[in-house]
């Protein structure tokens, strides 16, 4: 059965409207009869400038629109008590919703949002906000169409839906591309799910569709569309309520947020999917996609390929394949998948973690237990093998002038040095020069026993996110994720995602997004913790935003994770390696050449077939 997606829309009568006018505050109702807007309209302008302050009424009205019919609401504008309105101009900041003639609103049919609307009148001035609100009621497969109806009766607890995930205040990019609701439901078998925002008031209406221990309902593209719009750079609000297809008691949930940042998330993913023994890939840019095999033993010709590591622009990969004592480590060309040189194989050669400078000239090796640095497209050494002894899981700031690394209390005797794990290690950075040479290290974390490892580098270079564990760091079961200013000091416990222990290879993204005025920093890590209802025993991608704002004062922002959807349950999935963009090998769509096994030419660019 197709959704079903059935809007209304309020009427403002006019004795309402003059009731407003009266009053000098709005009065404006939603569908359920709650007052949702209310003020004085009085907003002081610039207080360099001269002038009166002028009443808008009415005040912070609040539209209901059902993204079809035209709709207008008729404004006036008082200095005191004295009406000027045929004396002021009225105009609204946000034109996609509509626009003034005159003193009346003309709103635009399915443009939701939140706005300021002006009033002036020379240098008198008076502002108040307009919401435009889009109703809209999705009938979901499986739920009767009349659905809506059965949520008239009184309050029932034994069908009060418990709201499994998303997390409570939870901070989404705005073009994920999955978002599943998933609740346990007691008595109930009947469900409406309510998501509010300025822009959106849109119920769901669905049955129990089974999942692990309780219900899940994954929206539509159309439907994520809708949500998505509606919440980008707002908090919405998220609640339940359970019912029975004949009606009667009504459980309702708390409600909780759900939040949406600005900036869409832009760029790749490179992840180690171990079940597979290969690297997956998944690119922000299409939709619709899961997670595409992107280099693995078939195509490698290698028992297992695993860890990684990508320059920040995307253009080139180096991976760690088969046993790793250390493992042979192979470079491509990420978009071709060209191999460009190896170090290797094994036994006393090969190296078991590197880093790329973000532009891919620079490659650091783990060799000989130091950081060796080599060509990223000729592999030629660069200095000796190693120029920084005793160095391991190196990182690169984006600027290319800072390597951080861990350094553990280990023996060493190269060249028998295999570097799979630390152990009691402290975190240093050390300056790195143009012509690929390192200069004095300097210690940012220092061991008191605890083990510090997996360092990366934010991208606005003023972080290092970390791993802790008290013992080795390999798969480490107690590992919880830190981070420290770039210079040292206090590292600060990220609370909301060390709830659950087992948290490893902490990487960021790229990218600094904006959420609410605050510039927000995202990172990913794997975890084996519960997703919802589902749960799950493997590893899988997570992902939270940080303020900068809360590190610059040593805090946790308090977002919980989020997990990324395009993943498989059934895999363990490890070492979450972001670039800028996703390189793709160029073909030619006459001749359809170029692409490999579950790939199509398109704009002269190999993409996956998307199923």
């Amino acid at each position: 059965m197709p959704y079903i997606a059935r809007v209304r829309r309020s009427v403002l009568t006019p004795w309402l409207l003059g009731l407003a006018l009266l009053s000098g505050c709005s009065a404006l109702r939603d569908g359920g009869g709650d007052v949702v807007g209310a003020g004085d309209g009085r907003v002081a302008g610039d207080p360099s400038e001269e002038g009166a302050l002028l009443t808008i009424a009415p005040a912070d009205p609040v539209l209901s629109d059902d993204g079809k019919s035209p709709f207008q609401l008729g404004f006036k504008v008082f200095l005191g008590n004295e009406d000027i309105t045929d004396q002021v101009h009225l105009s609204i900041d946000d034109e996609r919703l509509g626009h003034f003639e005159g003193s009346t609103f003309h709103g635009n049919p399915g443009q939701g949002g939140k706005s300021i609307v002006r009033a002036q009148r020379g240098e008198d001035r008076g502002q108040t906000t307009l919401t435009v609100r889009l109703q809209v009621v999705v009938i979901a497969p499986g739920a009767q169409p009349d659905a809506p109806s059965k949520f008239g009766g009184s309050g029932y607890a034994k069908r009060t839906p418990e709201i499994a995930y998303p997390p409570a205040g939870a901070l989404v990019p705005p073009n994920i591309n999955e978002l599943e609701f998933q609740w346990r439901p007691q008595e109930a078998t009947l469900f409406e799910i309510n998501l509010v925002s300025d822009a959106l008031d849109l119920r769901i209406y669905t049955p129990c569709n089974k999942a692990g221990d309780g219900c899940a309902f994954l929206p539509d593209e159309a439907t994520m569309k809708r949500i998505m719009q509606g919440g980008r750079g707002q908090k919405m609000q998220l609640s339940m309520r359970g019912a029975s297809p004949e009606g009667g008691g009504v459980g309702i949930s708390t409600k909780q947020e759900l939040s949406f940042s600005e900036n869409d998330m832009k760029g790749g993913l490179y992840y180690w999917a171990a079940s597979s023994g290969g690297i997956a890939r998944y690119d922000f840019g299409l939709r619709g996609q899961k997670a595409e095999a992107y280099y693995g033993p078939l195509r490698a010709a290698a028992v297992c390929v695993g860890c990684h590591t990508m320059s920040r622009n995307g253009k080139r990969i180096a991976v760690g394949m088969n046993i790793p004592s250390p493992a042979m480590m192979r470079t491509l060309d990420t978009g071709t998948r060209n191999k460009l040189f190896e170090v290797g194989p094994g036994v006393i050669a090969g190296s078991n973690f590197q880093a790329f400078t973000s532009d891919g000239k620079y490659l650091l090796t783990t060799e000989y237990g130091g950081l060796t640095v080599r060509d990223g497209t000729s592999g030629m050494l660069m200095g000796k093998n190693p120029s920084l002894p005793n160095a391991t899981m190196p990182d690169v700031s984006p600027d290319g002038k800072t390597v951080v690394f861990a350094r553990a209390p280990t023996l060493c005797l190269p060249p028998l040095c295999p570097n799979l794990s630390t152990e009691k290690a402290s975190l240093f950075t050390v300056p790195f020069q143009a012509d690929g040479t390192f200069g004095t290290p300097t210690e940012i974390v220092k061991s008191a026993g605890e083990n510090n490892y997996y360092p990366a580098i934010s991208p606005d270079g003023r972080f290092v996110l970390f791993n802790r564990a008290a013992g080795d760091s390999y798969d480490a079961k107690d590992a919880t994720v830190m981070v420290v200013p770039v210079g040292g000091g206090t590292p600060i416990d990220l609370q909301s995602v060390n709830a659950i222990a087992g948290n490893s290879w902490p990487k960021w993204s790229p990218f600094v997004h904006r959420f609410k005025g605050k510039s927000i920093l995202w990172l990913s890590f794997s975890s084996r913790r519960p997703y919802g209802v589902r749960g799950g025993a493997n590893a899988q991608i997570w992902m939270v935003p940080v303020e900068i704002g809360a590190l610059e004062k040593g805090q946790d922002s308090g977002y919980p994770p989020i997990r990324l959807p395009f993943q498989e349950l059934g895999t363990g999935n490890h070492i979450p390696q972001w670039v800028e963009q996703v390189d793709r090998a160029p073909c030619s769509v006459i001749d359809m050449t170029g692409c490999g096994m579950g790939e199509r030419c398109m704009d002269g660019y190999c993409v996956p077939v998307i199923q």
